[in-house]
């Protein structure tokens, strides 16, 4: 639960676009590198840009797609 607040303190904050790298860890539960659309449910902005931030399609945001869609 703490984890959760944590998380939704940054991404309600304008630290969240200087540091999508702790943001993108948090999310990132069993650490393969990439977000599946059933760890995005932990943040519903994620989740709700998952989609259109998932740019080739693979059902995964990669660090890059994620820092396109939601960094700086």
């Amino acid at each position: 639960m703490k984890k959760y607040l944590v998380l939704a303190l940054l991404l309600a904050t304008p630290a969240f676009a200087q540091d999508t790298g702790a943001v993108f860890a948090a999310l990132d539960a069993n650490h393969d590198g990439k977000i599946s659309q059933a760890e995005a449910q932990k943040n519903p902005a994620v989740l709700q840009m998952f989609a259109q931030a998932d740019k080739d399609k693979d059902g995964f945001l990669s660090k890059a797609e994620f820092d396109a869609a939601f960094g700086k």
